[in-house]
Parts: C-alpha cells; structure tokens; sequence
C-alpha cells in the first residue's frame, strides 16, 4: 500500500462511530437487560458539565453498567468485588473491584449462555483506579471457551481517583476466537512498577461501537530531536506518510534538536507539531497547579506564535503520568492527549485525551501490534525517540515503514483523528 488516502479514514471512522448508535444493538440490550438504559443524570464527581455531558453522548451502545452485580462473580482467590455507589460514571453504581496487598490480582466474570456478537465491535470501558500510580487492566473474550481467547489490555498511569476512558485495543489473541459467539467476559486489574500494596479500581459503562474496516497507525516523534528529521524525513516522504513531532518550545534549535526551519517543512508536508511541555526530570503533577498551567497553556502558546496552531490541538503527556489537574488543563487547552498505553486502542475513541502509544522499537511487539491494527480497524500509535545513535538504527526504522506499508492501514496524524471527532461522532 502507497499512501492510502488519509481523508477516507476520517470518512469512515467517522461512519463507524454513527453507525455504533444503531448496528446490531437487539443482542446487546438482550444481555444487558433494563439496567443498561442510559442514565438520566450525573452524580457529583468534581469535573465540569461538559465532561459529564460526554458520558450521556458517547458513540455506541453500553453493553453492561454493572446495575446488577449479580451476573458478575470474582474469580478464585482474585479479590472481591462490591457495588460501589459513591461517585459512579453512569447509573447507581459502579463495580467495584479490590485486592488485598497478598493478593496477585483483582478479576471478575460474567458468561452469556446464548453468546455475544461482538465481532465488528470495539470496545471501552470507564476506570478509576486509587492508591498506586499504575494499574494494568485486562479485558478477555473467551469466544466461545477459554482455548479461543481474545485479549485486550491497557496500562494506566493516572490520574488516579478520577474516571477516565479506556479504549481497548488487541494484545494477544490465543486459539482461533470467533468474536460472533462471546461466551464469557473477564475484567483482571493488575499492579504494575509498584508490585506492592493493594489494588483499588472501580470500572463502569462497558461499550461496544461499529470499528471501522481499516485500521490506523500513528508516527508520533517524541522530544524535538534533530535524527527525526535527519533520519526519518525522507523515508517518511517515499511512501507518502506524515507524522506527528511533539515539539517542545524551549529545545528548538538547541544541539542536536530539530530547527525551526526543520519544523517548518516538517509541517508543510503534513506533519502536525504537537505541544510536549518542558518538564525535565518530573512529571506534571510534581508541579504546582499554577505552574502545571503556565506549562501547559505556555507551550501551546508558543507553538500557536510559530504558525503551528493545528498541531498544538493535540499533547504528548512528558513522562507519560497525569495527575488529576494536569488532566483537566490538558482537557481544557487541547482537543486531544496521548501518553504511554502499552497497546493499540479501539477507533472510534471514546476518550480522546486518553490515546495510548506503546514503543516503535520494540520489534516483533511493534509489528504485532500493528498487525492488530490492521485486523480490527484499530489505531496503533507508534512512539519514538533517538533513531539512529543511542536509538532505534536507521535500518530497523527503515524495515518497519516497509512493514507498516505492506499492512492494510492508514497512516494517520493528529489531526486526522481531530477532525473525525469533529465528525460528530461524540
């Protein structure tokens, strides 16, 4: 594949997200059950109306709102699992899942007797998480038993205490799963850097949206540096893709970062020049709130004066962690948001300021990843940083473009995905 048209992806995930209101919801609202109506108004969480809003407008169908835990049963020696009614996303409640500090992980299950049709569907899901930085989060169809496995998984990293949305994407696929007979869901909540202390999550609003036939990759370059342009400007240029640089303000024109001549032509090619803040050594949230926004709108600002104000809509998370004010700028400030996710994620977004990226360099991961992409109309984000020196070889980037080239996606940027939001599909 050379250059497949961008604008037809936009077109037809913006298709798939409308169609997910409407597709093949009798079988769903059968599983579910009454409880799975929309709820007709918010609890107090802390977040602005528009937030709250977004929870009753979302593209698709909820296939369960964990209203009746009952259809729910933790697995053995897996934690426990009780209603938690204080703050939910949606409803009455939430599901509330726990494991004690002796405990490796927290997982429940529901079996549908008469299978579920869930084949053309992605799927989301609403998380809090509480007391440890990271949690790992895993959703599995067993389709129709558990030799036939389709796994999806996520890594989280903040902010805790705060809902955010999840949008699966493949991990691990174990067997010949046939996603038109889904006998069995399962949630595992995990640790992850911190293998200590307890798990605490609460999950809520489990959605299934039309996925669009083609799946999307994302180049997203990290850190300004002078070998994105050197290194992979040309080759990019040969098939026909652009992708997307996350700028920081400060670094241009510094010893070996890219120039504003670089960005420059960077951006008339099509790439996009997100915003990526300073932050050194820490993450937003060791700053003051006042500083986190000078940092955040500052950087914006500063892309916006050099002419790329279509690029700063979009921000690269620096060291991937968010706390919960760093969140509500960036939700504020920017239209979308990605950061460290360990995985493709599901089209159409649920969350846009909740995209995750996972490593480019990471070989036969990378390619699987991409690989699942392709299959599922999913969005794949590549992320970068040294190529060449210190860093991924010329080669090895090289080799992948060719892969990524052979494989039925498009190659996307920033905006591409803005503007299907944009669609109206949220």
């Amino acid at each position: 594949m050379t250059n497949r048209n961008r604008r037809s992806f936009v077109t037809t995930v913006a298709a798939a997200g409308t169609l997910g209101l409407a597709g093949c919801l009798s079988q769903m609202r059968e599983w579910r059950g009454a409880d799975g109506e929309p709820a007709t108004s918010q609890s107090s969480d802390g977040n602005d109306g528009d937030e709250a809003g977004d929870r009753l407008s979302l593209p698709g169908d909820p296939i369960d709102r964990f209203e009746d835990l009952g259809r729910w049963t933790p697995m053995i020696d897996a934690g426990q699992l009780e209603a938690g009614t204080a703050d939910p996303y949606v409803g009455s409640q939430s599901a509330h899942l726990t494991a004690a500090e002796d405990t490796e992980y927290a997982a429940v299950y529901r079996t549908i007797p008469d299978g579920l049709d869930l084949s053309d569907k992605s799927l989301s899901l609403a998380v809090s998480f509480t007391g440890r930085e990271q949690l790992h989060l895993t959703l599995e169809l067993f389709a129709p038993n558990s030799r036939n496995v389709h796994a999806m998984q996520r890594t989280l990293v903040g902010p805790t205490d705060r809902w955010v949305r999840v949008d699966f994407g493949t991990d691990r696929v174990e067997g010949q799963p046939d996603l038109t007979d889904v006998r069995e869901v399962r949630l595992i909540a995990r640790r992850r850097a911190d293998s200590t202390g307890p798990i605490d999550c609460r999950v809520d609003d489990l959605r299934a949206v039309d996925r669009p036939e083609t799946g999307a990759v994302m180049l997203l370059f990290d850190g300004t540096l002078e070998s994105h342009y050197t290194a992979t400007f040309e080759q990019l240029q040969a098939y026909g893709f652009a992708g997307v640089e996350a700028v920081i303000p400060e670094a241009v024109g510094e010893t070996g970062r890219l120039t504003n001549a670089a960005l420059s032509e960077l951006d008339a090619a099509g790439w996009d020049m997100a915003a990526r803040p300073r932050t050194g050594a820490r993450s937003l949230d060791e700053f003051p709130p006042e500083t986190q926004d000078e940092l955040i709108r500052g950087t914006k600002a500063a892309l916006e004066s050099r002419g790329f104000a279509d690029g700063a809509k979009h921000f690269v998370t620096p060291r991937n962690v968010l706390g919960s004010t760093a969140r509500d700028l960036v939700r504020e400030y920017h239209e979308q948001a990605f950061r460290f996710g360990g995985g493709p994620n599901g089209l159409p977004l649920t969350d846009p300021h909740n995209a995750g990226f996972f490593a480019g360099d990471a070989g036969d991961v990378t390619k699987s990843y991409v690989d699942f992409a392709a299959e599922y109309g999913q969005l794949a984000v590549l992320h970068f940083e040294h190529i060449g020196e210190n860093g991924m070889s010329e080669r090895a980037f090289a080799d992948l473009l060719e892969y990524v080239d052979t494989q039925d996606v498009d190659v996307v940027t920033a905006t591409d995905l803005l503007e299907r939001t944009s669609g109206g599909d949220r």
